[in-house]
């Protein structure tokens, strides 16, 4: 929901499984997000320069082109590199949320994660840093 002339945020679901992706598109939905899915990770690239999304959920495991590879091409592109990404993926293992963060995302979140807590962790990422209230 968003207040009088601002815009929906824009985010980009990309997950080769089709559950998860329309699940996910039709949470935020409901919540005033404007959310669009890719399946084809190859595809993404140029979508996500061509859409500019506010913020993008990515798979790691995706077929043909990584969702690691796909971050380090987005963040190596002056077009892209300002493009949040958040990793979303089934894996909690420490090896790959080191390999999500150092590929250039922004967050790395554990699926399953209820829809209500993805949508806070959302808005929260997309409002930006709020500045500290001074103490009286």
């Amino acid at each position: 929901m968003t207040m009088a002339g601002e815009r929906c945020k824009k985010v980009l679901i990309i997950d080769d499984e089709d559950l998860v992706r329309e699940t996910v598109i039709l949470a935020l939905g409901h919540a005033g997000f404007e959310a669009e899915g890719l399946a084809d990770s190859v595809l993404a690239f140029d979508a996500i320069k061509k859409s500019q999304p506010d913020l993008v959920l990515l798979d790691i495991y995706m077929p043909e082109v990584s969702g690691l590879e796909l971050c380090r091409r987005l963040k190596a592109d002056p077009e892209t590199r300002a493009v949040p990404i958040v990793m979303f993926t089934g894996s909690n293992e420490t090896i790959d949320v080191i390999s999500g963060i150092s590929a250039g995302a922004f967050e790395y979140i554990t699926k399953p994660i209820d829809g209500e807590a993805l949508i806070v962790k959302i808005r929260s990422l997309l409002s930006g840093p709020q500045p500290l209230k001074e103490m009286p």
